[in-house]
């Protein structure tokens, strides 16, 4: 498989995931978050509680903040065939194999973005690592400078929520 079709693929994936968010995100915190509260830790519901009032249209701009380091990443993988670029932002996006289904599990509801985190996440990521693999690309130097992207990455994530929360 072509390293520019698990490039579009992820695009294809990256959008669908944030976009069930996206939609499900304002109503969870509304209908469901209240009554699986007394489930959550404390420590963790101080930090839930932060995004309880959030609207789709606050989590769609912390999407969008995310999104343009995602494309500019992207674009220069493809222009300079820096691939390291790409790993580090998948490994960072195949969090979600881990976040999600755990927090639906403890929860025993579902949470948003578990769909297609399952249905689409996983199985790209499984094709996208066994492609890394067989390509000769995933080296130790390649997967330590995939981690160091991955953790330069992670400000603009909170970022991204922080810009959300001053959208009224």
């Amino acid at each position: 498989m072509d390293i520019h079709v698990l490039i579009l693929t992820f695009l294809i994936i990256f959008m669908l995931h944030n976009l069930e968010e996206i939609i499900t995100i304002e109503r969870w915190f509304k209908n469901t978050y209240p009554r699986l509260r007394g489930r959550i830790p404390v420590l963790v519901q101080k930090v839930i509680d932060n995004f309880s009032n959030i609207t789709a249209a606050q989590f769609a701009v912390a999407v969008l903040m995310i999104s343009l380091v995602a494309s500019l990443l992207l674009i220069i993988t493809v222009t300079t065939q820096y691939y390291f670029l790409f790993l580090g932002l998948n490994m960072l996006f195949a969090l979600n194999i881990f976040t999600h289904p755990i927090q639906a599990i403890l929860l025993r509801c579902y949470t948003p973005g578990v769909w297609t985190t399952l249905l689409l996440i996983l199985p790209y990521n499984i094709i996208f690592f066994y492609h890394f693999y067989i390509e000769g690309l995933l080296t130790i130097n390649m997967i330590l400078s995939g981690l160091v992207v991955m953790v330069l990455c992670m400000p603009f994530v909170f970022l991204g929520h922080k810009i959300a929360e001053k959208w009224k």
